[in-house]
């Protein structure tokens, strides 16, 4: 759209020039501003901005100038372009002139030369105002009407508003008076005299001007002060403009505005006093229904955001009850999941059972912690949409983590006659630090959808090292599926289209990555629809293949999304069906040394408490009699002494009278909830510990109980809660055996005796356990050389089927019967039990120097 036009006419270019200086800097950039120097310029020129459609919007003239005057040339203007206003700008037109330019040019405004800065601002910034609310009014209304309809009402409109324009100039025209510098009045115009109701030029002072001619302090009684008077202050030499001064005579009230200017003579002495004054009654007018608009518009805009906050506190609440309604499920099946998970961990590593009945019992534990997993997932949707995720950064050997998933897949891929490949650029750091479980969860997720829709062919996942973010390549992809067209950077800046991302402390330093990772997860399976590619990354829905296979829950690839994304990264995906599909998610991280990863985790079968310790009582507090019995089971066998309570009232009474050194509390029960039990019980050991309370409740020797919490709800602020009232720890279910000994390890500092096998757990990573080692590897455990030991852990960790084939190769002679244990675990892939019978095969040899075992 072009910008409105505003042309200045004189015959001297330095007077042009300086008023195309004043009138940009009172407009800027809002309007073109045109010269011309002369009547017949000036109409050619306006000639030539209509042909090429410019809308003028104004017109400043000089009245004298050799061609033609200034009023005529205004009469062609306005008779050439009738919308555009005029302003005359002279020291010399009479009062024919002027009254001619009102009439027959759409006189706007008179200003007199040498003109007033700001009086000429002002006055061209209202006229252009005005014109472009006159062009908006006629769009507007252009745009409701067909065109001969539209060009009608718009000529109706003009002719009434010039109609009314002439009224108003008739009725109100501008004023102009003279001061001598004593305040008489030396001159009054037409246009003044009939403003003021004065048939001749009034003898009075300028001083008695507010009493002769009943001018009044707007919107009240008062006569305008003389001392106030813009006149008198002009004759003091100061440049006034007001517009509080209301005229009242015959019952009329017309509010006026003045603008009065000091006239200097060359000795810089005061001359005259210029008074110009306009009636502005109808602005006032305008200003009060504008005032009241946008009294209005407030309080709507009130209303409007209270009505919006009710509704945001609907919806909070709503979301709220999800959440609560989630918890307490995942409450109910986490329940018996603690004891299906629990009695299958103590069960499974008996010797009693056949191999048979071993395999059952994984398979139950396995059935119920990938039921777990579901209910995780849905959890993690809710954490997720409610803001409440939290990233944990930490640092960890990122080559070990995919090795790990690489042998977790091995077999599965391998009963399904697929190939698993796992392509890691040189460049890529083995130790890196960003949150390694989220990270783990993500590939698990991918993986295991590309195995599942994959029917033959491979999958690769490959991991590259990037200095800088490469996502944007990706969006020159025609099949690729990204729902924001922003940076990675982009996107962590303004996130408000995702839920915020609450970080642990460690996170702090991950603000500025060092370098990213960018993943790719291949498939040769069945591919996906184009059509359903915009819709992978939603909630519990599954593409046509999934509801096919009819598998998971379809928030794996919506809770991998967020991950990513909690971790500052974005995912997409590249799918052609029957040919397969490519998942790519890149993230930033941090490089870290070896030395700044903590030392790994060690898994052994803990057998019995080491000799010389405390008799510990342990006092199990729980409404169901199974999850009683699961501790029970876990902990009588290794010595522990156990009683049990099935509701907080009698947990007191057992405390009282039997001293165990900890109790585990489950906090909601009958009678009376774990949490009051914990600060009845807090209490009266602070009542002890000030000499206070019934003396014969405490034994002497008896020590001051850790409480632990038990819950399986994962309500938000449980944790915390338990804490609060004076609980030790606190433990969720479903938990594990270590769970529970590490605990007692913590605060009761119970030292255990282990059985000889040892698997090694990445650090933070409880899921995914190895089974136990076989008999048949405990019974022999030959000592091997330390070279031939160092050489087999770097040809597992290359994965190099044939190089461990021949490496086994070279003890065999020596140790057969151990070659052959090695060998099957290497036919299973299974490369984690191939290392922990070698870490076994050292220990025993460190602990024994002459060789035997």
């Amino acid at each position: 759209m072009k910008k409105p036009v505003i042309v200045c006419i004189d015959d001297e270019p330095d007077v042009l020039n300086s008023l195309k200086i004043e009138l940009k800097k009172a407009i800027g950039d809002r309007c073109i501003i045109e010269t011309a120097e002369g009547g017949a310029d000036a109409l050619e020129l306006l000639a030539d901005l209509q042909a090429d459609e410019y809308e003028i919007a104004l017109v400043l003239s000089d009245y004298i100038m050799p061609d033609i005057k200034g009023d005529e040339l205004l009469r062609k203007i306005h008779e050439s372009s009738p919308e555009t206003l005029t302003i005359m700008l002279t020291g010399q037109a009479d009062l024919e002139a002027l009254s001619n330019a009102i009439k027959y040019a759409k006189l706007y405004r008179y200003i007199p030369k040498p003109w007033q800065n700001e009086d000429l601002k002002l006055t061209v910034v209202e006229a252009v105002h005005s014109y472009l609310q006159d062009q908006k009014l006629t769009d507007e209304i252009l745009k409701r009407q067909e065109v001969n309809e539209e060009l009608k009402l718009v000529n109706e409109a003009l002719s009434a508003s010039e109609s009314r324009l002439s009224q108003f100039l008739e009725a109100l025209p501008v004023g102009v008076s003279v001061y001598h510098p004593d305040g008489s009045i030396a001159y009054f115009n037409q246009a003044a005299r009939d403003l003021l109701g004065a048939d001749i030029i009034p003898e009075s002072t300028a001083e008695q001007l507010a009493a002769t001619y009943q001018l009044y302090v707007a919107n009240t009684d008062e006569l305008y002060p003389p001392d106030n008077l813009p006149i008198l202050r002009a004759l003091k030499g100061e440049f006034v403009k007001v517009d509080d001064v209301e005229i009242r005579q015959d019952g009329k009230i017309i509010a006026i505005e003045i603008n009065t200017t000091p006239i200097f003579d060359a000795s810089g002495n005061i001359a005259y006093a210029i008074a110009a004054f306009q009636d502005i009654s109808d602005r006032k007018q305008a200003e009060k229904i504008l005032a009241d608009y946008h009294h209005t518009l407030e309080a709507q805009i009130d209303e409007r955001t209270e009505q919006l906050q009710q509704a945001a506190l609907a919806a909070e609440a709503a979301n709220k009850a999800k959440s609560t309604f989630l918890a307490n499920m995942s409450h109910e099946l986490r329940t018996p999941l603690n004891s299906i998970l629990g009695f299958a961990q103590i069960m499974e590593p008996s010797p009693d059972l056949s191999v048979e009945n071993r395999e059952n019992m994984r398979i139950i534990r396995r059935s119920g912690e990938h039921l777990l997993t579901l209910i995780n997932e849905v959890l993690d949707l809710s954490k997720i949409e409610a803001g409440r995720m939290t990233l944990n950064p930490k640092n960890f050997d990122l080559y070990r983590l995919l090795d790990d998933l690489q042998d977790m897949f091995q077999l599965r891929v391998h009963n399904e006659e697929l190939q698993l490949h796992f392509q890691r650029d040189a460049d890529v750091p083995q130790y890196v630090r960003t949150d390694d479980i989220k990270l783990r969860q993500v590939l698990i997720n991918l993986l295991s959808n590309a195995i599942k829709f994959t029917q033959t062919g491979e999958i690769i996942l490959r991991v590259r090292k990037l200095e800088k973010s490469g996502f944007l390549d990706l969006l020159e992809s025609p099949t690729a599926c990204f729902d924001t067209t922003r940076s990675i950077r982009e996107f962590s800046m303004t996130s408000s289209d995702f839920p915020k991302v609450e970080c642990s402390d460690e996170a702090e330093d991950l603000t500025v990555p060092d370098f990213f990772l960018l993943f790719e997860i291949e498939d040769t399976g069945v591919g996906i629809a184009p059509e359903e590619l915009g819709n992978i990354f939603k909630a519990f829905v599954q593409t046509a293949s999934g509801q096919k296979i009819q598998k998971g829950t379809g928030l794996g690839l919506k809770i991998s999304r967020q991950f990513v994304r909690l971790m500052g990264g974005e995912i997409v995906v590249e799918s052609q069906l029957e040919l397969g599909t490519t998942f790519k998610f890149e993230i930033p991280v941090g490089a870290v040394y070896a030395a700044e990863l903590p030392d790994p985790q060690l898994n052994r079968e803990i057998t019995g408490l080491e000799p010389n310790q405390p008799c510990y009582r342990i006092l199990i507090v729980d409404d169901r009699e199974d999850n009683r019995q699961l501790l029970v089971k876990m902990l009588s066998p290794l010595g522990f002494g156990v009683e049990q309570a099935t509701n907080g009232q009698e947990a007191i009474e057992m405390w009282e009278n039997w001293h165990p050194h900890l109790i585990l509390m489950d906090v909601l029960m009958p009678v009376m909830d774990g949490y009051e039990a914990t600060k009845q019980i807090k209490a009266r050991i602070k009542q002890r510990e000030q000499g206070k309370g019934e003396m014969n409740i405490f034994h002497p020797d008896s020590p001051i109980p850790k409480i632990i919490a038990l819950t399986a709800s994962t309500i938000e602020g449980r944790q915390a809660f338990a804490l609060l009232v004076g609980c030790d720890d606190f433990i969720s279910k479903p938990f594990r055996k270590t769970d529970i000994f590490d605990i007692l390890n913590k605060h009761l500092g119970v030292k255990y005796l282990y059985s000889h096998s040892t698997d090694f757990i990445p650090t933070g990573d409880r899921h995914n356990l190895s089974g136990s080692l076989p008999n048949a590897a405990l019974a022999y455990l030959p000592t091997l050389p330390a070279k031939w030991i160092d050489n087999m852990k770097q040809v597992i960790r290359s994965a190099d089927f044939d190089l461990i084939v021949r490496t086994i190769e070279e003890i065999r002679d020596a140790h057969p019967e151990f070659a052959e244990i090695l060998q099957g675990h290497l036919d299973n892939f299974d490369y984690q039990k191939i290392l922990n019978l070698i870490a076994e095969s050292e220990e025993s040899d460190n602990a024994d120097p002459g060789g035997k075992n």
